[in-house]
């Protein structure tokens, strides 16, 4: 309108254009995220401690504390790489229970937090049901029913006997899984909901806001709990000896058995076991201190979990 003044237009801001890094740079900057020494550091000082604790037993059995060679016979014999015996066998046990255990835990647990119902219902059947079983008690069902249902169905015997075994693993994983849901369960109810709030103002759908703001926090939260029931998983597979495992459990207990019958060495069961224990340490010891290693990589200033 004229003799009005109208205030110049202000040039808008131009947005910048974002441009994402080669992939050289981005593997370099993850790198330095991950070989860090404040992650590593435990983990060369209790492979450290582990050297020199084989080095103090082989000089006692150079002194003649005990029998070295019996010592290291057995020693052979756990880590026999014949694949129905061993140490190994008991690696590729828990490499199976382990991840099984985790993902199923992980649905069943983040089913329980959903708002249908039915989801919910069903993980609290599973949650209760394989948290009142003893471990045991689940290996024997399954190996039995697995023989009963093959039996007459024509499957050689070695096949029916090798699914059998596989039976007694799965169960151990359902039996994890469990354990495992509830420690997620309670990671995701752990995160404010004011995180989920603000992702709803942002205009995040549910299924986006639980993968981008609920569980990388949820995730972070469960990793203490989750390390404690990886090693108690790891453990539970010495009870798989029951159906005819041969692993480090079930060569632990012929070997003990053979050194009083036929060596008639008594100490030698106590040597047996003092390996067999030594071994699974150091299977444990690299699940939790991997565990506590990502824990460090994931940590947010002010935010972490108490260490013990």
């Amino acid at each position: 309108m004229p003799g009005s003044s109208l205030p110049p237009p202000t040039p808008s801001t131009p947005i910048p254009e974002t441009r994402r890094r080669p992939w050289k740079e981005r593997f370099r900057a993850g790198a330095k995220k991950v070989f860090v020494w404040r992650i590593w550091s435990h983990v060369v000082y209790g492979a450290a401690a582990v050297i020199g604790g084989i080095l103090f037993l082989l000089e006692l059995g150079y002194l003649h504390v005990y029998r070295l060679a019996f010592a290291l016979g057995a020693l052979h014999s756990f880590l026999n790489v014949h694949p129905v015996q061993g140490f190994l066998l008991t690696l590729e046990v828990v490499g199976v229970i382990l991840p099984v255990g985790f993902g199923l835990g992980f649905l069943i647990g983040w089913a329980r937090t959903t708002r249908f119902v039915i989801l919910r219902g069903l993980g609290s059947v599973y949650v209760d049901f394989f948290r009142s079983m003893p471990p045991i008690a689940l290996i024997f069902f399954f190996a039995l029913i697995t023989g009963l249902e093959l039996r007459g169905s024509g499957i050689d015997p070695y096949t029916a006997q090798t699914l059998i075994m596989w039976m007694g693993v799965i169960a151990l994983a359902l039996h994890t899984a469990a354990y495992q849901a509830e420690i997620m369960r309670a990671g995701i109810l752990s995160v404010p909901s004011g995180q989920t709030e603000a992702a709803d103002a942002l205009g995040l759908s549910r299924l986006r806001s639980m993968f981008v703001v609920v569980l990388p926090q949820a995730f972070r939260l469960s990793l203490p709990a989750l390390g404690n029931e990886f090693s108690s998983s790891i453990k539970d597979t010495s009870l798989l000896n029951v159906i005819g495992w041969m692993e480090l459990g079930g060569i632990a207990l012929a070997l003990a058995a053979n050194s009083i019958e036929y060596s008639h060495y008594l100490a030698g069961s106590l040597v047996v076991w003092m390996e067999a224990a030594f071994l699974y340490f150091v299977v444990t010891f690299i699940a939790t201190r991997t565990v506590r290693g990502i824990e460090d990589l994931f940590k947010v200033p002010g935010l972490e979990v108490a260490k013990s």
